[in-house]
């Protein structure tokens, strides 16, 4: 196998407004589907922090005030306090497309894009029963800038 093959991986690029696609890609540029910078991998987790992943991000998509990415944002959260509600905190939001990933920056498998779908399923569902508190988490976000590290 050789070095460029190394570094493709699998992923699982989710988008702000809760849209999603399977792809394959180089680390070397992931910038083309997520921006100029991209981030060192930032610990996610959908279920608790015994399961922990990683997500690709471009940390310029919030300074150029990119949508916030619920799910992202959501795994994020879950990874750092094992508490789900991204609402609460929209100083640690992620903003824009990210590209989910296995344990260590390897490729996602199944059994992870399942939970990704099903964390989808669930903004989606908490975004229609809490519309008001989704639009203020939203606006908070977007004027608030860049994240503090």
């Amino acid at each position: 196998m050789d070095a460029r093959n190394d570094r493709e991986r699998f992923g699982f690029m989710v988008n702000p407004d809760l849209t999603y696609r399977r792809l394959i890609f180089d680390l070397d540029h992931a910038n083309q589907f997520l921006g100029p910078v991209v981030r060192e991998n930032v610990r996610v987790a959908f279920v608790g922090q015994d399961d922990i992943f990683e997500a690709l991000f471009s940390p310029q998509a919030r300074e150029n005030r990119a949508q916030p990415n619920p799910v992202a944002s959501m795994a994020r959260n879950t990874a750092a306090t094992e508490n789900p509600n991204f609402l609460q905190d929209p100083g640690s939001a992620i903003s824009g497309p990210v590209i989910f990933l296995g344990r260590d920056g390897h490729s996602i498998d199944d059994e992870i894009v399942e939970q990704v779908k099903q964390a989808i399923r669930a903004v989606r569902n908490h975004r229609e029963d809490n519309e008001e508190e989704f639009r203020l988490w939203e606006n908070a976000v977007l004027n608030m800038g860049t994240p503090q590290e």
